[in-house]
């Protein structure tokens, strides 16, 4: 049986942070591969489904470039994690539930202005422009003291910003209800 443990650490080749999957107590991904941005790691639904989970990214920091997928196959006790290559990899259920969850929701690791993307993210996460573009992801990264909102739909993309304080969490909660009141609807 095979042990995961999951650790966040900085990605300055990408300028976000990564997810990076230990098997064993051993860097699963090595130097050829990234691992996933926590939220879009953790966004995934087949941790404990049938089903593809995407645990890497190209070196290069782009999803989609050279991901690494694994195949996840649950049981009643079992997870397990076969890929096209011939990997197999066998997880007790519980203890694999376990590490996911308490990884996913510990966000010691955010800085400040991760923190106010979760928060950003947490309001907008289902919310629409009037001309159906889908909200997509928040950062306070691309400008000092303002999140850019990426919302799209069928291959465009449409970008927002809104101007915050740079330091509370209820200023950014503030202004991007504010956001959703105001300019989507």
């Amino acid at each position: 049986m095979n042990i995961l443990s999951l650790k966040i650490l900085p990605s300055p080749e990408s300028n976000d942070n990564e997810v990076r999957i230990l098997i064993d107590n051993e860097d699963f991904l090595g130097d050829d591969y990234l691992g996933l941005d926590p939220p879009v790691f953790f966004d995934q639904t087949n941790f404990d489904k049938n089903g593809e989970l995407m645990i890497g990214r190209c070196s290069c920091g782009c999803e989609g470039c050279c991901d690494f997928p694994v195949t996840v196959k649950v049981n009643e006790s079992r997870i397990i994690w076969t890929d096209e290559n011939g990997l197999n990899l066998t997880f007790d259920k519980e203890d694999y539930l376990n590490t996911v969850e308490i990884t996913k929701n510990d966000f010691s690791w955010e800085d400040a202005n991760r923190k106010m993307e979760r928060l950003t993210k947490n309001i907008l996460r289902n919310s629409e422009t009037k001309d159906k573009y889908k909200f997509q992801w928040a950062s306070a990264r691309i400008n000092k003291n303002k999140i850019t909102l990426s919302y799209s739909k069928n291959g465009e993309q449409k970008l927002f910003e809104f101007s915050w304080d740079g330091q509370t969490g209820e200023d950014i909660e503030m202004k991007a209800k504010h956001f959703l009141n105001n300019r989507l609807k």
